[in-house]
């Protein structure tokens, strides 16, 4: 993996948020390219809502203006990036993009390896519970995998990948092992909840052989429940890990984020989730 794109509105730069994605470019000599939305030709938010959501970022910006407000978070912001990247090490590029934003990050991520994105990132003028319909769709739509990122970050435990037999599980378990096999000799967790169609075992089976071919330490824990809550539960005890999760297609996609599992893991899991859709 070479390129990694960490998304942010430039009014708001998440320095927490910041240190997951330096540590994901380390580990995988990648450089980080921040993708710095200005919104300028699609701005619904109050000059009000701007200036808060500024100064929620630590930057007191007293006009009301929103096009100098902007500029100036921008170049607060892009400073604050620049200087995070290299005491960290890590070489950091910067992209301003001006368009509609959504838009804009589904061009960029098709020329990426990974794109990083905070569940709370909004450009509507209304309070929006997490995820956003901003990340929704970029989620819906990203043309490369995406990692939700954590709260903040005090290390990494193990890895958790999410398994229900279908193949958009599988095919987010190999996409995350072919990006970070730098993980190997990581523990690896694969959580089952058998709902409804359950894994053949010789699925089963042959998931554990190409899994063991990656990672020399993988453990199984199938669990029997309502997939939501199981799994919701499951996640919650967790401290540390990250969390792999697939779908494919953009409806089943919506699908899933919409009235099965993933929404309230987005809400309430405080853990980096690495999502792959085909």
């Amino acid at each position: 993996m070479k390129k990694i794109l960490y998304v942010t509105d430039v009014l708001k730069l998440d320095v927490a948020t910041l240190d997951f994605a330096c540590y994901l470019c380390s580990l995988s000599h990648s450089k980080l390219i921040g993708i710095f939305l200005e919104n300028l030709s699609n701005e619904f938010r109050p000059a009000s809502l701007l200036q808060k959501t500024a100064m929620e970022s630590g930057i007191n910006v007293q006009t009301s203006n929103p096009v100098e407000l902007k500029e100036r978070c921008t170049a607060e912001n892009i400073q604050i990036f620049k200087d995070g990247c290299e005491r960290r090490g890590v070489t950091g590029i910067i992209h301003r993009d001006q368009g509609v934003p959504v838009d804009d990050v589904i061009m960029e991520s098709r020329y990426a390896d990974l794109l990083l994105i905070d569940a709370a990132t909004s450009f509507s003028a209304q309070h929006e519970a997490v995820p956003t319909r901003f990340v929704m769709d970029v989620l819906a739509d990203a043309e490369c995998p995406v990692v939700v990122l954590p709260e903040s970050f005090e290390g990494l435990n193990k890895v958790v990948f999410t398994y229900d037999g279908r193949s958009s599980s599988v095919f987010a378990i190999k996409q995350f092992t072919y990006l970070f096999p730098e993980l190997k000799d990581h523990p690896v967790v694969v959580i089952t909840v058998m709902e409804g169609k359950k894994p053949l075992p010789e699925e089963r089976y042959k998931l554990k052989e190409w899994l063991h071919d990656h990672y020399t330490d993988v453990d199984f824990i199938v669990m029997d429940g309502n997939v939501k809550t199981s799994l919701l539960d499951s996640l919650l005890l967790r401290t540390k890990d990250f969390i792999v999760m697939g779908a494919y297609g953009r409806n089943a996609f919506s699908n899933m984020f919409t009235p099965s599992h993933a929404t309230p893991v987005l809400k309430l899991v405080a853990q980096p989730v690495f999502i792959a859709h085909q």
